[in-house]
């Protein structure tokens, strides 16, 4: 079985809410990720992606100098436990129509688990699954 600390991402880059749109596509861009998690006092508090900045920035013609993330980013934050399956992970994404979900252990960012993540994660077990059926003829 897989669990989501198996699959998700630990080296997490994170934005605070008082940030500039500009600032925080600088630092997505520089470790060319697809979001951050936006957190205050350690605890995560909203995401901001690409798609947070595309559609309720760019193409609202906002300036990005002058629009903060804690007026663009998604929240509440969906969370999941770093003990969860791939399986569970899977659900809640679907349930809440997202892509990613924020790994929390206590209300602490412990990091992130993406659609992809999940994906590959299923991938392996399928894999490994695949070769000890074959192994067994």
């Amino acid at each position: 079985m897989v669990f989501v600390r198996d699959v998700m991402t630990k080296d997490l880059v994170v934005a605070n809410p008082d940030l500039t749109v500009l600032e925080a596509a600088k630092k997505m861009a520089a470790k060319k990720i697809g979001g951050l998690v936006v957190v205050r006092s350690g605890r995560p508090i909203g995401l901001l992606t690409e798609r947070d900045i595309l559609w309720k920035v760019t193409a609202k013609e906002g300036n990005p100098k002058k629009v903060l993330v804690r007026q663009v980013m998604t929240s509440p934050v969906v969370t999941v436990s770093p003990l969860a399956t791939l399986r569970a992970a899977a659900r809640i994404m679907i349930g809440h129509n997202v892509r990613r979900l924020v790994v929390t252990r206590l209300d602490q960012v412990e990091g992130v688990v993406t659609a992809r993540d999940v994906v590959e994660g299923f991938l392996e077990t399928w894999a490994r699954q695949r070769r000890a059926t074959i192994a067994k003829r």
